[in-house]
């Protein structure tokens, strides 16, 4: 196997990962809307995950260019950002907070 092909398989092997994680908007991490159009997040709450595409704006409209660069892995065509470093984290909490009120709003319940 040539390295091209190696990459590619990795990044196939990546984008697979990715399609497995939840997916949300960018306002439900408290994030401005124009930061991304979708983003990832491992059900650990330990990693957002934006497409390359995605990652300008989540720099700039984010605030992400500001996360430690040790805490920001990029792999094929994603970028990975860890918890580890109090932005992302701030981030996961707010996700955090907002699926707890939706658990326990009783708009969300169901009638029998």
């Amino acid at each position: 196997m040539n390295a091209f092909d190696f990459l590619e398989k990795i990044n196939d092997d990546i984008h697979r990962y990715v399609g497995k994680l939840d997916e949300f908007q960018a306002e439900d991490l408290g994030l401005d809307r124009r930061a991304a159009y979708r983003l990832y997040v491992d059900s650990d709450r330990t990693c957002i995950v934006a497409s390359k595409g995605d990652d300008r704006s989540l720099q700039y409209y984010g605030g992400f260019e500001y996360v430690d660069k040790e805490y920001r892995q990029e792999m094929g065509d994603w970028v990975f950002y860890f918890a580890e470093d109090d932005r992302v984290q701030r981030h996961l909490d707010r996700l955090n907070e907002e699926l707890e009120d939706e658990e326990t709003d009783p708009g969300f319940a169901t009638e029998a």
